[in-house]
């Protein structure tokens, strides 16, 4: 067999792997474990060194068993606050890292409000109990404040005790290290 017939014929497999990889969607949890080994390397963090807004933020959720709950009756606390979706690599990516997290003995004082913006919030549960995540999830109710509106999936916001937001990162990244652990504990000290 010639060079150009055997190049073609390795071009012609590349191109139907890379398309039974799309079609069947086996490229997702693919470019998942990517991005948690990406995010396993510490270069993606969360910037903790930004300006906050002084304004309270609120939004109307639902939670696992369908109950209304307001974001503010967080307030007794630092909200880590991450609008995600399970059809989203980059979202999936950083969950292992978040569950990590809100294990953690030293973050006592943060609540967990993941957002979940699956159209079908049964998807977003069976991926939980499937990953055996133990952090809440909620959907979104009727309205949210107008600072906690982004367009990326997915983003974290962290919330001050007093509503204010402190820290938004678009993208995913990695929440579980001393410094962000650090950052947290410091909030939650915060008057």
């Amino acid at each position: 067999m010639d060079k150009k017939k055997k190049d073609r014929l390795t071009w012609i497999a590349y191109i139907a792997i890379f398309l039974l990889f799309w079609v069947t969607g086996w490229h997702k949890p693919l470019i998942s474990k990517l991005q948690q080994g990406i995010l396993a390397t510490g270069l993606i963090q969360a910037d903790i060194d930004q300006e906050h807004s002084e304004n309270a933020v609120d939004a109307i959720l639902y939670d696992e068993e369908d109950q209304k709950i307001r974001l503010s009756e967080f307030r007794n606390g630092v909200v880590f606050f991450n609008v995600w979706a399970t059809w989203c690599p980059p979202c999936k990516a950083e969950m292992p890292g978040i569950q990590s997290l809100y294990e953690s003995a030293e973050i006592e004082g943060v609540n967990f409000v993941m957002i979940s913006t699956d159209r079908n919030f049964e998807d977003a549960k069976k991926y939980k109990k499937a990953h055996n995540y133990t952090f809440p999830i909620y959907r979104l109710g009727e309205s949210m404040s107008e600072e906690l509106n982004s367009t990326t999936l997915p983003t974290t916001y962290i919330i001050g005790k007093k509503g204010n937001v402190e820290m938004v990162h678009k993208g995913m990244a990695q929440y579980n290290t001393e410094k962000f652990k650090d950052y947290l504990q410091q909030l939650v000290l915060k008057d």
